[in-house]
């Protein structure tokens, strides 16, 4: 196997060998001196990590993503390009979302700063941000915690204002334009442990049949989880990304066909239109960072008794296409959950496409879909309890086909079943909601956890379903366009003309030196505790250090009579 691979970073070529494969990017960039780019959380929460990678969108179209490089690992930019905050521009020649927030005053502190460039580095080159919605959508992903986002906001309009009067035509741009690359296969190996990023949907199967210990990597939202939270190392990873049958989404007249290594910000930008729902649950499923790489597949796949994906797809009736060197099968997305965590792929069996009914059951009635996620914060949270619903009426006001589904209270997301047989043929109405509401309170037992107790989720379960009767979503939204694909200025007045802070430009740039950006030739001293309270100290054994890295010595002491 290879020993080493090339990506393209801001601009130039770079060669990695001698790496884990379990690696993340950020560690990557910051231990070769990319130190704009922070670590906040690990996790995917706070946005200060963020780069861009040039992606293509559900139309083939090459386009920046902002991604959370924490949890990238390292070995799926093989063949890629990233451009960092130390790429998007420095402080002699800043791109034009850098200069709006340094003279916007949208940084104190600075640690968050550069992931909010590189989240409005994308946003720039955006064609369908069109709204303030859009924008706030687009900025979700990253935390600040000391300046307020509104300064942060207003450059960033004010830098998509300016693109709207320049066409946005610069040296990303060009890139864009010139940007030729199919990802293609790929294999690395370091210290016994490998990847494999297979061309094809047969050597996607034969690796999987050959190596029954890897894990398959499509997104990493999940797996890297794994590697910065629960410190694993996974000695073979095969990614799915490159299989041009696990990257397809089309339609045709019945159904949308949804491969399974499709990203999130792919299905929202192609189905979002035509199921308002859907896209409604995409845009609180993580941020833009974490959707820009997640996949419906993976979600789907974690089995997830809160994943926000499975109500949506058990409400319309999705199928899943499992396949594997025998040959495929079609499962109804409720056959595929079979208990907490598990699902019905057998072994060497890959998940190669979802499919989602287009339209309602039948022609001359009228449908409702709703789904709703009921969590602690509105963005960046895990459900507490989701539900999504579907019912067709006919001209009567007839219920002729409802699905009730609900994610969070039990083991495994879940339809209510007796509830909507007890709906069919009913008329709509107040009335019929609360006659079955006695039947849908015993079709769950919840549990409690961290998140809710069972009281809490069982009335959740009723007052979603009341909801979705009574009080009809209305979605109001705030065009911003002042002329066709123009971004609107939102501020009052022009932004403040006196100089920036002196710390600003070296923010927006990710020049700004933290301690722990300061990590070479530096000492760094660690508190040593005795295991003794009040002892005397009998020896200091420097040795440890060797085998306990950062820590200088270690003391040996023995209680002090009397003491």
């Amino acid at each position: 196997m290879a020993g080493a691979f090339e990506f393209t970073l801001n601009g130039k070529p770079v060669r990695v060998e001698a790496v884990s494969p379990n690696t993340m990017l950020l560690e990557f960039l910051r231990g070769n001196g990319l130190t704009g780019s922070k670590e906040g959380c690990a996790e995917g929460d706070c946005g200060a990590c963020s780069v861009a990678i040039i992606e293509r969108d559900a139309k083939g179209k090459p386009t920046y993503r902002a991604v959370n490089s924490c949890l990238m690992p390292v070995c799926l930019l093989a063949d890629r390009e990233v451009v960092s905050v130390e790429g998007v521009g420095c402080s002699k020649q800043m791109h034009p979302v850098q200069r709006t927030m340094a003279e916007g005053y949208g940084s104190q502190c600075g640690y968050c700063t550069p992931g909010f460039i590189c989240s409005m580095f994308e946003g720039y080159y955006r064609d369908d941000l069109h709204t303030q919605e859009d924008l706030d959508e687009q900025l979700a992903g990253n935390l600040c915690r000391c300046t307020g986002y509104r300064p942060i906001r207003d450059a960033a309009v004010e830098a998509l204002s300016e693109r709207a009067d320049t066409n946005g035509n610069d040296a990303f741009s060009e890139r864009l334009k010139k940007y030729k690359a199919n990802l293609g296969a790929a294999e690395y190996e370091f210290a016994g442990e490998k990847f494999f990023r297979p061309a094809s949907l047969g050597e996607l199967l034969r690796l999987r049949k050959e190596n029954p210990e890897a894990r398959l990597i499509a997104g990493a939202t999940e797996l890297g989880l794994d590697i910065t939270k629960r410190y694993n190392k996974f000695r073979t990873l095969i990614s799915t990304e490159a299989v041009v049958e696990l990257k397809e989404i089309k339609s045709t007249a019945s159904d949308w066909h949804i491969g399974a290594a499709v990203t999130l910000t792919q299905i929202e930008d192609q189905l979002g239109e035509e199921f308002p729902a859907l896209g409604d649950m995409l845009r609180v499923f993580g941020s833009r960072q974490i959707r820009n790489r997640a996949t419906m597949g993976g979600n789907v796949v974690t089995a997830s008794p809160i994943g926000d994906s499975a109500p949506v797809l058990l409400a319309l009736d999705a199928k899943v296409i499992l396949t594997s060197e025998a040959g495929e099968r079609t499962l109804p997305i409720s056959e595929f959950f079979v208990s907490y965590r598990k699902t019905a792929l057998q072994t060497n069996e890959v998940l190669k496409a979802i499919l989602v009914p287009r339209g309602i059951s039948k022609s001359g009635r009228t449908r409702k879909f709703e789904w709703f996620k009921v969590s602690k914060r509105r963005e960046m949270d895990i459900s507490t309890v989701a539900g999504a619903f579907v019912v067709d009426l006919d001209s009567q006001n007839i219920v002729r086909h409802v699905r009730l589904s609900y994610g969070g209270v039990a083991a495994m997301p879940a339809r209510a079943k007796k509830t909507e047989a007890a709906l069919l043929g009913k008329v709509w109405s107040a009335e019929t909601i609360q006659s079955v509401l006695p039947i849908l309170q015993t079709e769950f037992t919840p549990i409690s956890d961290v998140r809710g107790s069972a009281d809490y989720r069982s009335g959740l379960i009723a007052n979603l379903l009341r909801k979705f009767y009574f009080d009809p979503v209305e979605k109001e939204v705030t065009d911003l366009k002042s002329k066709p694909k123009n971004i609107q200025r939102l501020l009052t007045s022009s932004p403040a003309k006196t100089p920036p802070h002196e710390s600003a430009h070296k923010h927006v740039t990710g020049e700004a030196m933290y301690v722990d950006d300061q990590t070479n030739g530096m000492l760094e001293v660690w508190p040593v505790c005795s295991p003794h309270a009040r002892a005397k100290i009998v020896k200091r054994d420097a040795t440890a250090a060797r085998q306990m890295p950062g820590i200088q010595a270690v003391l040996l002491a023995e209680d002090i009579p009397g003491v």
